[in-house]
């Protein structure tokens, strides 16, 4: 099915929206040079290798849900906390054991001061859980709303000549005000 922009009239540059994303990404295996290695009493020969996968500009902003993004760095980080942060209770509870202070306002002052360090360091912990959190629950929207964001972004039509995208009976839009729309239709637009 050829449809013509409606900003130029032409149907010769105009590509559905899945096919511009699709030839816009390129897998590529990069061979390093091989290196002879001693083992003993011969030679191991090794290579280095690198996968990836190239995007174009095009493609990446044709991108029809945003990057699901793992949250396991926030949890990793939250429980190495924990650590210090018994560390500093046990500290702070031998401090005012051993070192009873003689005043109530030396009390007061004694108390805070040892525990400043376990309440930072638990603040720390409950910061990393909740972003962990977070992070679970946007990639959880995102998923949910793939489906719908994928059934309107199939529908669009990229013209190569004007830079823009529009649906059938529609008017020429930019990449990001499309992006925009499919986002929204996803239910994800202020991920």
């Amino acid at each position: 099915m050829e449809l013509a922009c409606p900003q130029c009239a032409q149907v010769d540059q105009v590509q559905s929206v899945p096919a511009v994303f699709q030839s816009g990404q390129t897998a590529y295996r990069v061979q390093g040079s091989m290196t002879a290695v001693p083992a003993g009493d011969s030679v191991v020969y090794t290579a280095t290798a690198h996968r990836g996968v190239s995007v174009t500009g095009t493609a990446a902003a044709l991108n029809p849900y945003p990057v699901v993004r793992g949250g396991g760095c926030f949890l990793t980080l939250a429980l190495l906390m924990l650590i210090p942060a018994f560390v500093f209770v046990s500290f702070a509870t031998d401090v005012l054991a051993e070192n009873p202070a003689p005043t109530a306002g030396a009390r007061a002052g004694q108390l805070i001061g040892a525990w400043i360090f376990p309440f930072g360091a638990f603040a720390l912990v409950a910061l990393f859980a909740v972003l962990f959190v977070l992070r679970l629950r946007r990639n959880a929207r995102i998923r949910r709303g793939i489906p719908a964001a994928l059934a309107c972004w199939r529908q669009a039509w990229f013209c190569h000549r004007c830079g823009g995208v529009f649906f059938p009976r529609g008017e020429l839009m930019s990449v990001a005000t499309f992006r925009g729309e499919v986002w929204r239709a996803g239910g994800y637009a202020g991920v």
